[in-house]
């Protein structure tokens, strides 16, 4: 037995079944955003690790030209003041 819907009653039904695509849509966009989201982050933490790398050859070829360490530097600036200089103090 078919009864007929009123006018408010299709407006119901069909505002129902928005809510239930725009529940579905929902659902479906969580999931893409959460692999797009994964997929960033994979590609960030490569982009580190690659910068990480890049940094560490970069350190190694500056500490092989400069191969003197501070306290080289620092003996061989202190062998060049004379040694005669001597301070007096005064009143």
């Amino acid at each position: 037995m078919n009864i007929p819907m009123s006018e408010k009653e299709k407006m119901l039904s069909m505002l129902t079944e928005i809510c239930n695509q725009i529940e579905e849509l929902e659902s479906v966009l969580e999931a893409s955003f959460t692999d797009c989201r994964l997929q960033l982050k994979s590609k960030e933490q490569e982009k580190i690790k690659e910068t990480i790398q890049r940094l560490s050859e970069v350190e190694e070829k500056s500490k092989l030209e400069n191969s003197l360490s501070s306290e080289e530097i620092l003996d061989a600036n202190i062998g060049t003041v004379p040694q005669s200089f001597k301070l007096e103090l005064g009143f």
